[in-house]
């Protein structure tokens, strides 16, 4: 069974949903997400000090979180908010993150994951990644949380439970960025949990190694593809290098090298493609390629 993706699901639902608001829920929910908008504008203006931008983000939470508790709430889309959003593909929550640039080039992440049930309930979500390892692997709490924008939600079903697969960026600070693939469960009360053991890989000597998330730290200056592709069915992503040999291990200088790797929903887990693709420009199994424009010179 192909991997539920959240993109165009989202958009169907958001559309369909929206049809069911009343004129009288649209005119309040439009007036209260004007004014936050305005409220909200400046929070990320380097021309303002830190101590403004942070009082914005205060102000602007407590607004927010109550404007998300009224009825039907979930129904209106908040877009005029600029905020990242996802949707998870069943339509059961949403997640809205944001980040707030710190003095010394780090980013403070804020989000709020509300579910579509009559209670509507809602987790403000609190970053404490600050205080952990880069490639924490622990199960985490909404209120300990591995901060990140999130820009796609995937789901899969492992005996009955939904796993939700959400794509993250970290702008970590002032010389590496990280790309991070988390998985969201609820437990038995209903809270969000963050990590779970369904990440495989295989080293060269087949030895298996499962994580709770994928972490990929890299150079800021470099560009770093982190997606599911739909005709693939895969989650690929670039293979990250070192610039030379003494630079091994060192994460925050690692830049792509071309190639790229991959996961597979494989026996109820994300499972380790080591290359997704296999040709190589200039050998016999390579595309096709334009003739070049600068004649015959290299």
């Amino acid at each position: 069974m192909r991997v539920l993706a959240s993109t165009l699901f989202s958009v169907i639902c958001v559309a369909s949903f929206a049809q069911q608001l009343s004129p009288k829920e649209i005119a309040k929910f439009e007036a209260a997400e004007s004014i936050l908008a305005e409220e909200l504008t400046g929070y990320n203006n380097d021309s303002l000090s830190f101590e403004a931008r942070v009082a914005i983000i205060h102000n602007f939470i407590p607004k927010f979180v109550a404007i998300l508790k009224e009825k039907n709430s979930y129904l209106y889309p908040f877009d005029e908010l600029k905020l990242l959003k996802v949707n998870a593909p069943d339509n059961s929550f949403r997640i809205f993150t944001w980040q707030l640039k710190e003095p010394l080039g780090t980013h403070k992440y804020y989000g709020a994951l509300q579910k579509n049930d009559d209670k509507l309930a809602l987790f403000p979500l609190f970053d404490y990644s600050d205080t952990m390892r880069v490639h924490v692997q622990e199960t985490l709490s909404y209120d300990n949380w591995y901060g990140a924008a999130y820009y796609q939600c995937l789901q899969n079903e492992v005996d009955g439970k939904s796993y939700y697969t959400l794509f993250g960026f970290d702008e970590a600070d002032f010389v590496s960025n990280r790309k991070i693939l988390e998985i969201l469960t609820f437990d038995d009360t209903g809270n969000p949990i963050f990590g779970a053991p369904i990440f495989s890989f295989t080293d060269s000597l087949g030895n298996v190694t499962t994580k709770n998330r994928l972490f990929l730290e890299y150079d800021d200056k470099a560009s770093v593809k982190l997606n599911y592709d739909t005709d693939m069915d895969k989650i690929i992503y670039d293979h990250l290098v070192p610039p030379s040999e003494s630079e091994k291990d060192a994460w925050f200088t690692y830049i792509p090298d071309g190639t790229y790797e991959g996961l597979e929903w494989k026996d109820n887990r994300w499972t380790w493609v080591e290359k997704m693709f296999h040709f190589s420009i200039g050998k016999p199994d390579s595309p096709p390629m334009p003739k070049p424009i600068l004649d015959n010179r290299d």
